[in-house]
Protein backbone atom coordinates (compact mmCIF):
# COMPACT_ATOMS: atom_id res chain seq x y z
CA UNK A 1 0.00 0.00 0.00
CA UNK A 2 1.79 3.58 -1.29
CA UNK A 3 1.38 6.42 1.18
CA UNK A 4 -1.39 8.76 0.44
CA UNK A 5 -0.79 10.90 2.80
CA UNK A 6 0.86 14.11 3.74
CA UNK A 7 3.29 13.80 6.12
CA UNK A 8 3.42 16.20 9.46
CA UNK A 9 5.98 16.38 11.85
CA UNK A 10 7.67 18.77 14.00
CA UNK A 11 11.33 19.49 14.05
CA UNK A 12 12.28 22.10 16.83
CA UNK A 13 15.77 22.33 17.96
CA UNK A 14 17.59 25.20 19.88
CA UNK A 15 21.40 25.67 19.80
CA UNK A 16 23.45 26.01 22.50
CA UNK A 17 23.59 29.74 24.29
CA UNK A 18 20.27 30.59 22.05
CA UNK A 19 17.03 31.03 23.49
CA UNK A 20 14.89 28.03 23.98
CA UNK A 21 12.38 27.16 21.18
CA UNK A 22 8.66 27.26 22.56
CA UNK A 23 6.16 24.41 22.05
CA UNK A 24 3.09 25.32 21.37
CA UNK A 25 -0.35 23.80 22.31
CA UNK A 26 -0.73 21.02 20.19
CA UNK A 27 -4.12 19.17 19.32
CA UNK A 28 -5.45 16.12 17.17
CA UNK A 29 -1.88 15.55 15.29
CA UNK A 30 -0.07 12.91 14.02
CA UNK A 31 3.48 14.03 14.21
CA UNK A 32 5.25 10.65 13.84
CA UNK A 33 9.20 11.08 14.23
CA UNK A 34 9.43 14.56 14.97
CA UNK A 35 12.69 15.90 17.18
CA UNK A 36 12.38 18.39 19.79
CA UNK A 37 16.02 19.51 21.72
CA UNK A 38 16.66 21.84 24.00
CA UNK A 39 12.93 23.33 24.16
CA UNK A 40 10.65 24.58 26.47
CA UNK A 41 6.99 23.31 26.48
CA UNK A 42 5.88 24.69 29.81
CA UNK A 43 2.34 24.28 30.70
CA UNK A 44 1.81 23.09 27.18
CA UNK A 45 -0.80 20.93 26.27
CA UNK A 46 -0.57 17.51 24.25
CA UNK A 47 -3.88 16.70 23.55
CA UNK A 48 -4.74 13.32 21.56
CA UNK A 49 -1.50 13.46 19.49
CA UNK A 50 0.48 10.74 17.85
CA UNK A 51 4.35 11.35 18.66
CA UNK A 52 5.42 7.48 17.28
CA UNK A 53 9.18 7.37 16.97
CA UNK A 54 9.71 10.71 18.28
CA UNK A 55 12.62 12.25 19.99
CA UNK A 56 12.94 14.29 22.94
CA UNK A 57 16.06 15.53 24.29
CA UNK A 58 16.81 17.98 26.92
CA UNK A 59 12.91 19.30 27.02
CA UNK A 60 11.21 20.72 29.91
CA UNK A 61 7.72 19.51 29.80
CA UNK A 62 7.21 21.27 33.54
CA UNK A 63 3.52 21.70 34.49
CA UNK A 64 2.17 20.19 30.91
CA UNK A 65 -0.98 18.49 30.86
CA UNK A 66 -0.39 15.41 28.68
CA UNK A 67 -3.70 13.82 27.08
CA UNK A 68 -4.73 11.10 25.20
CA UNK A 69 -1.31 10.57 23.50
CA UNK A 70 0.38 7.75 21.86
CA UNK A 71 4.10 7.66 22.32
CA UNK A 72 4.92 4.84 20.49
CA UNK A 73 8.94 3.76 20.14
CA UNK A 74 9.82 7.25 21.72
CA UNK A 75 12.96 8.02 23.07
CA UNK A 76 13.54 10.90 26.15
CA UNK A 77 16.57 11.57 27.14
CA UNK A 78 17.48 14.87 30.27
CA UNK A 79 13.92 16.08 30.19
CA UNK A 80 11.24 17.10 32.85
CA UNK A 81 8.35 16.55 33.85
CA UNK A 82 7.82 18.13 37.33
CA UNK A 83 4.04 18.58 37.89
CA UNK A 84 2.84 17.48 34.46
CA UNK A 85 -0.25 15.83 34.19
CA UNK A 86 -0.06 12.84 32.60
CA UNK A 87 -3.49 11.46 31.47
CA UNK A 88 -4.76 7.93 29.29
CA UNK A 89 -1.76 7.77 27.11
CA UNK A 90 0.63 4.78 25.92
CA UNK A 91 4.28 4.27 26.23
CA UNK A 92 5.21 1.61 23.85
CA UNK A 93 8.65 0.50 23.53
CA UNK A 94 10.22 4.08 25.06
CA UNK A 95 13.14 4.97 26.03
CA UNK A 96 13.74 7.05 29.14
CA UNK A 97 17.38 8.61 30.39
CA UNK A 98 17.73 10.81 32.97
CA UNK A 99 14.18 12.03 33.30
CA UNK A 100 12.99 13.76 35.98
CA UNK A 101 9.42 13.04 37.29
CA UNK A 102 9.50 15.02 40.43
CA UNK A 103 5.86 15.76 41.13
CA UNK A 104 4.19 14.55 37.80
CA UNK A 105 1.01 12.33 38.25
CA UNK A 106 0.94 9.13 35.43
CA UNK A 107 -2.74 7.88 35.70
CA UNK A 108 -5.11 5.77 33.31
CA UNK A 109 -2.22 5.09 31.19
CA UNK A 110 -0.57 1.71 29.50
CA UNK A 111 3.25 1.34 29.51
CA UNK A 112 4.52 -1.73 27.72
CA UNK A 113 7.92 -3.32 26.73
CA UNK A 114 9.05 -0.03 28.17
CA UNK A 115 11.77 0.28 31.11
CA UNK A 116 11.63 2.91 33.80
CA UNK A 117 14.93 2.67 35.67
CA UNK A 118 16.01 5.64 34.75
CA UNK A 119 13.25 7.77 35.84
CA UNK A 120 14.07 10.17 38.50
CA UNK A 121 10.89 10.19 41.26
CA UNK A 122 8.49 8.77 39.00
CA UNK A 123 4.88 7.45 40.68
CA UNK A 124 2.43 5.73 38.64
CA UNK A 125 -1.04 5.55 40.32
CA UNK A 126 -2.61 2.23 40.70
CA UNK A 127 -5.23 2.94 37.62
CA UNK A 128 -1.74 2.92 35.17
CA UNK A 129 -1.22 -0.58 33.80
CA UNK A 130 2.11 -1.93 33.10
CA UNK A 131 2.91 -4.79 30.65
CA UNK A 132 6.03 -6.58 29.80
CA UNK A 133 5.77 -7.39 26.91
CA UNK A 134 3.80 -6.48 23.26
CA UNK A 135 0.35 -8.86 24.15
CA UNK A 136 -1.26 -11.35 21.79
CA UNK A 137 -4.56 -11.45 21.26
CA UNK A 138 -6.53 -13.93 19.23
CA UNK A 139 -8.85 -12.42 16.44
CA UNK A 140 -12.17 -14.19 15.50
CA UNK A 141 -13.37 -14.21 11.90
CA UNK A 142 -16.02 -11.20 12.93
CA UNK A 143 -13.23 -9.07 13.65
CA UNK A 144 -11.13 -10.05 10.91
CA UNK A 145 -13.41 -9.52 8.62
CA UNK A 146 -14.10 -5.93 10.06
CA UNK A 147 -10.41 -5.33 10.19
CA UNK A 148 -10.20 -6.08 6.74
CA UNK A 149 -12.69 -3.91 5.47
CA UNK A 150 -10.94 -0.94 7.18
CA UNK A 151 -7.51 -1.71 5.94
CA UNK A 152 -7.74 0.58 3.54
CA UNK A 153 -9.16 3.82 5.59
CA UNK A 154 -6.61 6.54 5.00
CA UNK A 155 -6.70 7.94 8.72
CA UNK A 156 -6.91 4.44 10.65
CA UNK A 157 -4.01 3.54 8.28
CA UNK A 158 -1.54 6.73 8.80
CA UNK A 159 -2.16 6.59 12.75
CA UNK A 160 -1.53 3.09 13.25
CA UNK A 161 -4.37 2.02 15.05
CA UNK A 162 -5.24 -0.65 13.88
CA UNK A 163 -2.93 -2.19 11.03
CA UNK A 164 0.61 -1.81 11.08
CA UNK A 165 3.63 -2.10 8.49
CA UNK A 166 3.36 -5.55 6.78
CA UNK A 167 0.13 -6.96 6.82
CA UNK A 168 0.08 -7.00 10.39
CA UNK A 169 -2.88 -5.88 12.82
CA UNK A 170 -2.33 -3.54 16.04
CA UNK A 171 -2.66 -6.19 19.00
CA UNK A 172 -1.95 -3.86 21.45
CA UNK A 173 -4.77 -1.31 20.76
CA UNK A 174 -6.85 -3.95 19.93
CA UNK A 175 -6.08 -5.71 23.90
CA UNK A 176 -6.84 -2.64 25.18
CA UNK A 177 -10.61 -2.18 23.30
CA UNK A 178 -11.16 -5.87 24.25
CA UNK A 179 -10.89 -4.73 27.75
CA UNK A 180 -13.48 -2.09 27.16
CA UNK A 181 -15.98 -3.52 24.88
CA UNK A 182 -17.34 -6.84 24.64
CA UNK A 183 -16.62 -9.52 22.05
CA UNK A 184 -19.78 -9.19 19.73
CA UNK A 185 -19.95 -5.02 19.83
CA UNK A 186 -16.28 -4.53 19.32
CA UNK A 187 -16.54 -5.22 15.44
CA UNK A 188 -19.78 -3.95 15.03
CA UNK A 189 -19.07 -0.81 16.22
CA UNK A 190 -15.69 -0.58 14.49
CA UNK A 191 -17.89 -1.55 10.99
CA UNK A 192 -18.86 2.20 11.49
CA UNK A 193 -15.82 3.83 10.87
CA UNK A 194 -16.75 2.71 7.33
CA UNK A 195 -19.22 5.58 6.82
CA UNK A 196 -18.15 8.65 9.11
CA UNK A 197 -14.60 10.58 8.56
CA UNK A 198 -11.92 9.12 10.65
CA UNK A 199 -9.82 11.92 10.15
CA UNK A 200 -9.92 13.27 13.87
CA UNK A 201 -9.01 10.02 15.30
CA UNK A 202 -5.01 10.50 16.02
CA UNK A 203 -4.70 7.91 18.82
CA UNK A 204 -5.86 5.26 20.69
CA UNK A 205 -7.64 6.98 23.69
CA UNK A 206 -9.27 9.12 20.80
CA UNK A 207 -10.98 6.22 19.09
CA UNK A 208 -12.30 4.61 22.06
CA UNK A 209 -13.52 7.75 22.79
CA UNK A 210 -15.51 7.69 19.70
CA UNK A 211 -16.66 3.84 19.43
CA UNK A 212 -17.98 4.74 23.02
CA UNK A 213 -19.98 7.59 21.86
CA UNK A 214 -21.53 5.17 19.15
CA UNK A 215 -22.68 2.71 21.76
CA UNK A 216 -23.83 5.73 24.17
CA UNK A 217 -25.81 7.30 21.03
CA UNK A 218 -27.89 3.46 20.38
Amino acid sequence: MSQSYKVDRVKLMSYKCKPKKLVKNIRGRYLAKSQMVRCSATAVRFDFVNFRGSHFKKVSFKNAIITGCDFWGSSFKDCSFENAVISDCVFMACKFKNCNFRGAVINYSTIVNTSLKKCDDIKLLENVKVLNQYPKINVDALLLQTLENLKDDKYIRKNKLLHLPGAKYNHLNLYLLQTKFSKHELPKLLARFQDKSTRNITTYKKMELELKKMRNAV
